[in-house]
């Protein structure tokens, strides 16, 4: 909606010394209600429509108001149709003061009758017959009266009313230097972890709203400590959420990259008790388990999007949805089943015995994260290719039901191996070497192992 409030500090802003407001008022039959200046006052003789001086900080749309009953006694209970703001008059008024006029329009029932009390005559008068008026006031008339005979048009203040409502907020994706990222924890809504940000204020950028905010919920400004980052202001996703019952109307998020981070940095913050409850870095597997599934989606889509350097559209969630290439859409990450022709065997990697990382220490399809714009397909070829050094062919998800131990941004594929024992080539973990199906339940393998074992047997 227009904020009529941020439109008169922004006049003031722009150097303009008189703000005022006026109404174009209608009947139902199109006609235009025009006021007759007096003799003694400027202008002598010329025709208005009601308009008047704001006061000191006084809302452009209650100053309408108030000038169209203190000139002609109408209220809006009188109007068929509440004032709806048009457009602004920028004119250098007779004391050579430069004014800004918000201008507004309103229709009442033909034969409504006005009291005048600083005019000395009124008039409805035909859009093709006006009296003489000034030449501001004529431009607005005639902008006015021309664009209402077109076809569906309304007051732009109307037509916003119909449009999509939505707020906005800018956030920082921040890390620490082992590029873990910080979340704090809402004192509303402990099962949120959140990225320092917030709703934008009427007037600020989201940029602004996310520099704002981290310096109101850290303690201390992100400019001082990472004066680089702040300079190159770098967009890592737009975010656009729907309505929910918590929050009814869409939401348009900008995420910024906010750098890494030092020990002594992390020390200095201090939180808002109002707000937040704790901060945390984590891995990006540590944060799967402690955030909901749509927020860790976001957190994964954001990291892919800082690694990458790459900036996101994050829309409505894709889920089921396939690409030109049959694969999904809606993932961050893969697991790949790799077997020989005859599925006899399966390709396991020995995992690094690190905590940061699933399944440590234990033998583990081919995995990872997705990276820049990959589909399902080329993520899983790519981490086979830097795993084990080979080249796969038959890439195809694996149907059927989830295992509840796979995470559900994650996407299960089944590829085939036709090559050697002497081509693999370990790229990543400890061990990486092609089992038989029959020794696989004798190692440390995932839960998750045997139930798609089935599903490819099927």
């Amino acid at each position: 909606m227009i904020t009529l409030k941020f439109l008169a500090d922004q006049a003031i802003a722009e150097g303009f010394d008189k703000l005022a407001a006026g109404t174009v008022v209608l009947d139902t039959e199109g006609r235009v209600l025009l006021l007759r200046r007096r003799a003694d006052d400027v202008l002598p003789g010329l025709w208005d429509y009601p308009a008047g001086g704001l006061e000191p900080g006084e809302d452009p749309l209650i100053g309408a108001v108030r000038e169209l009953y203190e000139e002609t006694g109408l209220r809006r209970s009188d109007l068929d149709t509440d004032l709806a703001y048009v457009r602004a008059l920028d004119f250098v008024n007779t004391r050579g003061r430069r004014t800004r006029q918000f201008v507004f329009t309103a229709t009442v029932p033909a034969g409504t009758q006005v009291r005048l009390a600083e005019h000395d005559a009124a008039t409805w008068a035909e859009p093709d017959r006006l009296p003489p008026t000034s030449d501001g006031y004529r431009e607005v008339l005639d902008h006015l009266l021309r664009l209402r005979t077109r076809p569906r048009w309304q007051p732009v203040g109307s037509y916003v009313q119909g449009l999509a409502g939505f707020t906005a907020y800018g956030c920082f994706y921040v890390t620490d230097e082992d590029d873990r990222p910080l979340c704090l924890r809402s004192a509303l809504n402990p099962e949120d972890w959140q990225w320092p940000g917030g709703d934008t204020d009427p007037g600020e950028t989201p940029w602004d709203t996310a520099l704002r905010e981290f310096r109101e919920e850290l303690g201390f400004d992100l400019a001082e400590v990472n004066p680089e980052i702040v300079d190159e202001r770098r967009l890592l996703a737009v975010v656009h959420l729907d309505p929910t019952p918590q929050w009814p109307t869409q939401k348009v998020g900008h995420i910024f990259h906010g750098g890494r981070l030092t020990r002594e940095q992390l020390d200095r913050i201090v939180l808002d008790p109002a707000e937040h409850t704790t901060w945390d870095v984590d891995s990006l597997h540590g944060w799967s388990g402690r955030m909901r599934p749509a927020d860790y989606l976001r957190l994964m889509q954001t990291d892919r999007a800082r690694r990458s350097g790459q900036t996101l559209v994050v829309e409505r969630s894709d889920q089921g949805a396939l690409d030109r290439h049959g694969a999904p859409r809606d993932f961050e990450g893969v697991t790949v089943f790799v077997t020989d022709p005859d599925r006899t065997r399966l390709l396991l990697n020995l995992r690094d015995d690190r905590p940061d990382i699933a399944y440590p220490a234990m033998w583990t399809p081919i995995g990872g994260w997705r990276e820049g714009r990959e589909n399902a397909f080329e993520a899983g070829a790519r981490e086979v290719l830097e795993e084990a050094g080979i080249h796969i062919r038959d890439l195809r998800t694996i149907p059927g039901p989830r295992h509840e131990s796979l995470h559900e941004t994650n996407v299960p594929l089944h590829a085939v191996f036709d090559g050697t024992d002497a081509d693999l080539v370990l790229g990543e973990g400890q061990a990486v070497r092609l089992v038989p199906l029959a020794e696989v339940a004798s190692l440390d393998v995932p839960p998750y192992l045997d139930h798609y074992l089935r599903l490819l047997e099927a």
